[in-house]
């Protein structure tokens, strides 16, 4: 045997020259490696192979940058090699969306659109809470791991229905893209909730000092007022827009949540107006122009200040129809004033009847004893 090159003689199985270094055995073939982004294999320790793709990344509520993977098992490598191409395909490796690509589009869809301002806001908040699991695939949810979220989540039961009800418009939306089959919602238990207390209402005197503290140049008490002589909610006081108020006519355009509330003429009264203008002043598109937080935090500090009881915006809606119904004003008036379908709505949650009031109507009663 002599070397290739410098043809000097060597023992038979020499690899290398050991005069000019060449290789004397031909060399081994090339091993094929897959270009980035193609998938790996990986052996077991059980001795099968798993086929691994990177379908993408996302970054969780920490800011960390997590790597979304698809993988199948084989028995065989050649199977798990030749799998990558089809786990690959976006047409067999069943891809479903992150719960985040879902909010993403159905928050700018029409189904969301065609919410009350009320509901927009109750899905918004809901979904701050469920952000936190929003790099999770819809389709790895189940029925379980939903209950376990919303247990540790929240500790009251409306805004764990709101995320359920949240989840469950993501889910048809998923179901319409093909991406899952079922709503596994559907077959979440919440807790049941605690039973409604009965809301109180202002009392006159309370109302009273709201109108001192507007006097003395309170924006907050205005506010207040407004809510209570129009018997607007706070979610319609926040939508109400300065183009849709009609100072000269005496009503503005607003409301919200059913058919008899939604974009209704509401009555400003004469008393109201100039509170209203004042209000209006500097404002550029809406009468109130706050952050919700920062008006809610600004609320109980004006409720304290006047010696009111700490009651939340929705009392000022129930001093309304009171007010009205104490005044002897027609029932179905009530009801489309504060924009109800039926004044047994009204009735039933708003109108609170004081004592003296029922006393008053069972004294009127005939006497036992003559």
């Amino acid at each position: 045997m002599t070397c290739k090159k410098c043809s000097r003689p060597l023992e038979d199985g020499f690899v290398f020259c050991p005069w000019c270094g060449v290789r004397q055995l031909p060399a081994p073939p090339a091993r094929r490696k897959r270009g980035n982004g193609q998938g790996t294999v990986i052996k077991l320790a059980n001795g099968k192979w798993k086929a691994v793709i990177t379908l993408g990344y996302v970054t969780d509520p920490e800011g960390v940058k997590r790597r979304r993977t698809r993988t199948r098992t084989f028995v065989k490598r050649s199977d798990a090699i030749t799998a990558l191409v089809t786990m690959r395909d976006p047409d067999t490796r069943g891809h479903t969306s992150t719960l985040s690509e879902l909010w993403a589009v159905w928050s700018v869809s029409p189904d969301f659109a065609k919410l009350s301002v009320s509901q927009q806001e109750k899905m918004g908040f809901a979904w701050k809470h469920l952000a936190k699991i929003g790099y999770r695939r819809i389709a790895d949810l189940t029925v379980a791991s939903i209950e376990d979220w919303l247990d540790d989540e929240f500790t009251a039961f409306y805004p764990s229905r709101d995320a359920k009800v949240l989840l469950s418009h993501l889910y048809d939306l998923a179901i319409r893209r093909d991406e899952v089959t079922q709503n596994r919602t559907r077959d979440v238990r919440l807790p049941l909730p605690t039973p409604k207390a009965r809301r109180e209402c202002w009392t006159d005197a309370e109302v009273a000092s709201f109108r001192s503290a507007y006097m003395d140049g309170d924006r907050i008490a205005g506010y207040i007022l407004v809510m209570c002589y129009t018997g607007m909610r706070f979610g319609e006081l926040y939508a109400l827009r300065l183009s849709d108020i009609h100072l000269e006519d005496g009503y503005a355009v607003g409301g919200e949540k059913t058919d008899a509330g939604r974009d209704r003429q509401i009555p400003i009264g004469p008393a109201l107006v100039p509170v209203v203008s004042w209000l209006s002043q500097g404002r550029r598109e809406r009468l109130l122009e706050m952050n919700r937080d920062n008006f809610y935090t600004a609320y109980r500090e004006t409720v304290a200040r006047c010696g009111a009881r700490p009651l939340p915006p929705q009392t000022c809606r129930h001093w309304f129809f009171t007010s009205l119904t104490a005044a002897g004003v027609q029932p179905g008036v009530i009801a489309e004033t504060g924009g109800h379908a039926s004044f047994s709505t009204t009735m039933a949650n708003y109108v609170r009847t004081p004592l003296s009031a029922k006393l008053a109507a069972v004294s009127a009663l005939p006497p036992i004893e003559s």
